[in-house]
């Protein structure tokens, strides 16, 4: 280290900041190609009004990129409580001021726009999982205080976010919190018990609600009933499959003419497919494995405990939201709805997106590439 009044001479991670950089803004510029694509040409005004909301949102969720940046993380450590508390509680004002689309009481709307409180909720979490982890570090071990609480404060946000019902999102919730107790180095004993008491619980509230039953057994054989449960998935397929290698060409999609729903939303990866072929879709695949492992690498070179796991939290929040959307439209995976990261049409998630991407880069600018890399957990991860 350098000497007061000295700077470090050693490099930082610079080449990983800017791949990071140039992997977003790709992911960014397909979605905007694909929000225009996927717009209904014979509706000008409305393709126009689609694409200009994205743009606003874009916007928007830069200016949140930048503002997280630009964060001292150390402001980020003192307020991570109040942010979660204070994202506790937009969970629990939705339920009660949010509106109601298709049954599900999820969002706040202001004027032409909607906010989804549990998008910038994951975010918050892994902000005060980290702080917590690093500020008990001497007792992580230990029940009471390093797993029971974190799970406690999990619950309570799994089972606001579930009476909206989201059913994704809380197991999204729920699986990040156990990764990062894990990378944290909590003690198996303590988790192992608990995740397999879950398991009956998961398989309560599933057959519980008719509706996830009936997308169970679309995932299983979706041509079963074509038109109803199975409906989606097999027009996702139908998209997948008629790309071919290099696709049938940007807005050329026939499945996106009113027969496939949410194309520019949940099922856009579907529409890359068919537009871009093969090669569209293995090309975003390749993008998100770069982004997991270039995120996983200022994890493991982050200056503290708290950075690195911050980094690890939000970078399998990405990693995993863009797992679960792939496997929904190549029916890998029951239909839940997730969105794309940086691609999907703009909203609270592509915002809640690009503030994790700031606060990754935020530590990535403060990491030096000669930093000894961190054991994850119980397992060293390549970086």
């Amino acid at each position: 280290m350098a000497g007061p009044g000295q700077r470090d001479s050693r490099p930082s991670l610079a080449g990983t900041t800017y791949n990071l950089l140039g992997i977003m803004a790709v992911l960014l510029g397909l979605g905007v190609v694909m929000v225009a694509s996927t717009a209904p040409a014979r509706n000008p005004a409305l393709t126009r009004y689609l694409v200009m909301k994205h743009t606003l949102w874009l916007c928007l969720s830069i200016v949140a990129l930048y503002v997280a940046y630009a964060v001292e993380l150390r402001t980020l450590r003192r307020w991570s409580a109040v942010v979660l508390v204070l994202s506790l509680l937009t969970l629990v004002g939705v339920l009660v001021f949010g509106v109601k689309v298709n049954g599900a009481r999820r969002w706040y709307r202001f004027g032409v726009l909607s906010f989804q409180p549990s998008e910038l909720f994951k975010v918050a979490l892994c902000l005060y999982m980290a702080h917590f982890f690093d500020r008990e570090r001497a007792r992580i071990k230990t029940f009471f205080k390093g797993f029971l609480q974190p799970v406690a404060i999990m619950g309570l946000a799994f089972v606001l976010i579930l009476a909206q019902p989201d059913f994704g999102t809380a197991l999204l919730v729920a699986t990040m919190t156990f990764a990062m107790l894990f990378v944290a180095g909590i003690r198996i004993i303590h988790v192992l018990p608990a995740v397999l008491a879950s398991a009956p619980l998961v398989v309560g509230l599933v057959v519980m609600v008719p509706e996830r039953i009936e997308r169970i057994l679309a995932f299983l054989d979706p041509w079963k009933d074509p038109q109803g449960a199975g409906y989606q998935v097999i027009q996702s397929l139908l998209a997948l499959g008629s790309g071919g290698l290099l696709g049938v060409g940007l807005g050329n999609s026939q499945q996106k003419l009113l027969f496939l729903p949410e194309a520019n939303n949940d099922f856009v990866f579907s529409i890359v497919g068919e537009e871009l072929g093969l090669v569209g879709t293995a090309s975003v695949l390749l993008l998100f494995a770069l982004l997991f492992w270039y995120g996983v690498r200022v994890a493991r070179r982050a200056p503290d405990l708290f950075s690195s796991l911050l980094v690890f939290g939000l970078t399998l929040m990405i990693g995993l939201q863009a797992v679960v959307n792939i496997a929904v439209v190549t029916c890998s995976a029951p239909t839940k709805g997730l969105a794309l990261p940086f691609v999907s049409a703009g909203g609270s998630s592509l915002v809640a997106t690009m503030v994790a991407m700031g606060l990754i880069l935020n530590v990535a600018s403060r990491v030096e590439a000669a930093t000894a890399p961190r054991p994850v957990g119980a397992v060293r991860v390549a970086g």
